[in-house]
């Protein structure tokens, strides 16, 4: 037959009948009807779906294209050119279509095919689906495809890809499709290059096998997890426990974090100087610097309040089963503070109204020693007294802030294991600190409450803190006494200092020792009352107070002031009018001043810079 084939000429073979043309080509032909491809094709998606299915009849129509290829090369044309061409005529002799036509035709610069362009008219794939479809979403003519791709891969000697661009099958007028080399392609071919790759159902099969089995295992090692937190839970083991649990499951690092990113607890190998601030609200695969970490948020109250993380040395080293434990593992650590958070809150509570009772002396000497003995308190250990004073933006929620800011402060002890009780009074927070276990951390006390305020401003950062610091004394007796002294250091606050120390205090501190006699009123009055009858904004006073305080220099006077000599002149006349003293008496100044300073002691009087 090949031998016939090549006796005439291709133009000759085209010319005949088709079925005549058919039998010089092939020895045997089969019809197929199109109905019945077509409820072919039909049960092949409902038993192996529509992708695998595109699938089979793109490599059918390869291996069609590709064996009229053959015959092709048989004729002997000369050219690539000649080849290409007779494709079409074996297209339309097959009754694939009517016409195709070539639109574009390009060669590179080594005089081979690099891209073509085709109409396709009367596609029966096409018209076949139409008769049972509606209009589709993507291209419909895959034995088209296929057998173009075929032949073209064998006249030309490289693989060739057919992409179809438009289809009669999607509402489109005619179809249209582009042939280039794969490598030509790029990423614009995307994924249509698997559909020419044969693959077996059993391989697929067993390693959706392989794939179940390993999930089947990972939520069994999840279950198994899962039981060892809920007994954690119930032997109130703590958040220490889950990221335990984590590591001795997977040998990954494992830890959980504040809502500020600060590692709380951690079981494995932290990185040095580990920091990762990204916020998340599912499970997310992140890399901060150079650690690469599965971060999982922790949901409290409808907020993210810390989360649970694994972190690894090398990326892509992830899998499923790290998912499932960091979401079982979030799940219990809600739970976890949310127990803690009631303790602690309840804690707190019973602390406060110890603290607020003592202060206000509705416990006697006895009770007071049984309540702090209960409360991990010993009654005879050095105690100072901390009042905190921090003013926020006008728009904030006081209650809902100060209570954050509490938190926050008992979080600091709490992480230093030093023992404190924090109660807001008058607009203002009351510490009640166990000295012993402040001078346990080896720094010095100016340097711990330093560390206090910078980790209350990096938190509030709109907010303004200042401490008052009351002196060590070795009874939780004296808390009064404490609080007092603690009140008076911080009623000497001014806006460039942030820690007032008692013990720095001069006249302050002798006034605090004395009960507010009528004597020490009558010497107030006596010296500056004619000027707070008259300085109702303590404008005057001020002035005065800060000319005394400066040496009675009139230009550091007006620089602390920031006021101009002529107004500082004016406002000392008038002082020395009320008050009937000239200012050059160095003796009646000095008492002016202690009175000022009674009054600022006492907080009668505020005096700004």
């Amino acid at each position: 037959m090949e031998h016939h084939v090549n006796l005439m000429k291709t133009k000759d073979i085209f010319n005949l009948s088709k079925d005549a043309a058919l039998h010089h080509f092939y020895e045997r032909v089969i019809s197929v009807p199109i109905s019945v491809r077509t409820a072919l094709k039909k049960e092949l998606r409902a038993t192996i779906g529509d992708d695998r299915t595109k699938g089979v009849f793109i490599r059918y129509g390869w291996h069609c294209g590709m064996s009229d290829a053959e015959k092709s090369k048989a004729l002997g044309s000369k050219t690539e050119l000649d080849l290409i061409k007779m494709g079409p005529k074996f297209h339309i002799l097959h009754g694939y279509l009517d016409d195709v036509d070539i639109t574009n035709l390009e060669m590179d610069e080594h005089g081979h095919t690099k891209r073509i362009d085709l109409i396709w008219t009367n596609s029966f794939e096409a018209a076949e689906y139409l008769r049972e479809h509606d209009i589709n979403d993507t291209p419909v003519c895959h034995h088209l495809c296929g057998y173009a791709s075929g032949y073209l891969s064998s006249v030309l000697n490289t693989q060739v890809i057919v992409k179809e661009t438009a289809c009669v099958g999607m509402g489109h007028t005619h179809c249209e499709a582009v042939c280039m080399p794969l490598a030509q392609w790029g990423d614009e071919l995307e994924n249509e290059h698997r559909y020419y790759q044969q693959t077996s159902m059993l391989e697929e099969l067993d390693e959706v096998t392989a794939k179940l089995k390993k999930e089947k295992d990972y939520l069994t090692q999840a279950n198994d997890v899962l039981k060892q937190f809920t007994n954690a839970l119930l032997s109130n083991q703590g958040i220490q426990k889950i990221v335990d649990l984590l590591y001795e499951t997977t040998g990954v690092t494992a830890c959980i974090e504040n809502e500020q990113h600060e590692p709380i607890v951690f079981a494995g190998t932290m990185p040095a100087n580990y920091a990762c601030p990204t916020r998340v609200e599912e499970p997310t695969l992140l890399t901060c610097a150079d650690v690469h970490v599965l971060k999982a948020p922790i949901f409290f109250e409808h907020a993210i309040k810390g989360y649970c993380s694994f972190i690894y040395d090398e990326p892509n080293t992830s899998t499923n089963l790290h998912y499932l434990l960091l979401d079982k593992a979030s799940l219990t650590a809600s739970i976890v503070l949310l127990n803690e958070q009631v303790k602690i809150h309840t804690e707190q509570n019973v602390r406060r109204n110890f603290l607020n009772d003592v202060l206000a002396t509705r416990l006697t000497a006895d009770e007071i020693h049984k309540i702090a003995y209960y409360l991990k308190f010993k009654p005879d250990a050095n105690y100072s007294m901390l009042v905190m004073k921090h003013e926020m933006g006008a728009q904030d929620d006081t209650f809902e802030l100060t209570e954050a800011v509490v938190q926050h402060i008992h979080q600091f002890f709490q992480t230093r294991h030093v023992n404190a009780i924090i109660s807001p009074q008058d607009q203002q927070l009351t510490i009640l600190l166990d000295d012993d276990s402040v001078q346990q951390l080896n720094l010095k006390r100016h340097t711990f409450f330093e560390y206090l305020l910078k980790h209350c401003a990096r938190r509030f950062k709109t907010h303004t803190f200042a401490i008052g610091v009351s002196s060590v004394l070795p009874t939780i007796q004296s808390a009064n006494t404490l609080y007092e002294e603690a009140q008076a250091a911080i009623r000497m606050y001014q806006a460039n200092k942030s820690i007032y120390y008692f013990e720095d205090l001069e006249l302050e501190s002798l006034l605090f020792q004395m009960e507010r006699t009528d004597v020490v009123d009558r010497f107030i009055d006596k010296q500056v009352g004619l000027l707070l009858a008259e300085d109702k904004d303590f404008d005057l006073t001020n002035t005065l107070y800060r000319y005394i305080e400066q040496g009675m220099n009139l230009n550091h006077t007006a620089k602390v002031l920031t006021m101009s000599i002529s107004g500082l002149r004016y406002r000392l006349a008038k002082i020395s009018e009320l008050l009937h003293v000239s200012l050059d008496d160095t003796e009646r100044l000095f008492s002016i001043f202690m009175a000022l300073k009674i009054l600022k002691a006492q907080g009668h009087i505020k005096l700004s810079r």
